[in-house]
């Protein structure tokens, strides 16, 4: 299956970078929604960027070594921002990450910092986190 890779966040300018992460294997993972539960350990991975365009880029391939639930939960008051990042919630395969496990998830998903990690994920999230490293959390 393909996965596809923005060259910048959505709304704005800044790069991603995550094709040179993923080939220098910095980036081991990704995290994707899932609803119907179609990613498997064994499936063939084309990681790409232009998909459905006619810039389709298959930069690299992969085999998934594995699935683990993923669940990001945000606070419900207006705290001040630096709060706010200390008080997300995030569970993989529904054991809590503390903040060192954020940072470490965050750098091998092919973030800079925890930081850039929950600007992105933003909001409440469910999803998977696709693996093709033997890596696991």
């Amino acid at each position: 299956m393909i996965l596809s890779y923005r060259k910048t966040k959505e709304g704005t300018s800044k790069p991603t970078n995550f094709e040179d992460k993923i080939k220098r294997g910095e980036k081991i993972h990704t995290i994707r929604l899932d609803n119907k539960n179609r990613w498997k350990k064994g499936m063939k991975i084309q990681q790409a960027n232009g998909v459905r365009t006619k810039y389709y880029n298959c930069f690299q391939e992969d085999v998934c070594t594995g699935i683990q639930t993923i669940k990001i939960k945000h606070p419900k008051s207006s705290m001040s921002l630096l709060n706010t990042y200390y008080s997300i919630k995030v569970y993989i395969d529904d054991v809590q990450l503390g903040t060192i496990g954020i940072r470490e998830l965050a750098i091998n998903d092919g973030f800079n910092c925890m930081k850039d990690f929950l600007d992105w994920f933003n909001e409440d999230f469910e999803g998977k986190i696709i693996h093709w490293t033997d890596k696991r959390y």
